[in-house]
């Protein structure tokens, strides 16, 4: 696997111990090819962890990396603007992380912790069980407001 800078492959070696000794380490998967990681929360919501490299950033003299946790919530449902009203709602009402969507109506939650040898441990867990709990609060309300279908794992 290639990295980008040295703090990406930092952040990416200490997320991987992290999870290999954590409440994730029975379902986590990963991926050979990129620095990604997928997580299984509660046998049902998937989180997908990437880390990448920060390279806009105001410390040109210095090497960057963020973890991006991210979760699907709803498939196919809008995007209209009633739905976009809302997420935009929601977003300011967030302590951290946002909700997303895509053209084809999907919609995501997702927080990003600054990662590298500062990267703390107990703001990573939070950051992932955040992601989680948002996900499965917020995937009933929006599907049966705004129709789509729920992205739960079986």
């Amino acid at each position: 696997m290639e990295f980008v800078n040295d703090a990406q492959a930092l952040t990416h070696d200490r997320l991987q111990a992290y999870l290999a000794d954590s409440l994730f380490k029975d379902s986590f998967r990963s991926h050979d090819d990129r620095p990604h990681f997928d997580l299984l929360y509660q046998r049902h919501t998937l989180i997908e962890v990437d880390v990448l490299p920060w390279e806009n950033h105001p410390y040109p003299e210095r090497e960057f990396a963020i973890v991006r946790a991210s979760s699907c919530i709803s498939l196919g449902s809008g995007p209209e603007l009633g739905l976009l009203r809302f997420l935009l709602a929601e977003n300011r009402k967030m302590r951290f992380g946002s909700f997303q969507t895509d053209e084809a109506g999907t919609v995501f939650f997702a927080n990003r912790i600054l990662g590298g040898q500062h990267m703390d441990l107990v703001e990573l867990e939070t950051c992932l069980l955040s992601v989680a709990a948002i996900a499965a609060e917020y995937e009933d309300l929006i599907t049966t407001q705004f129709g789509g279908r729920r992205a739960r794992i079986a």
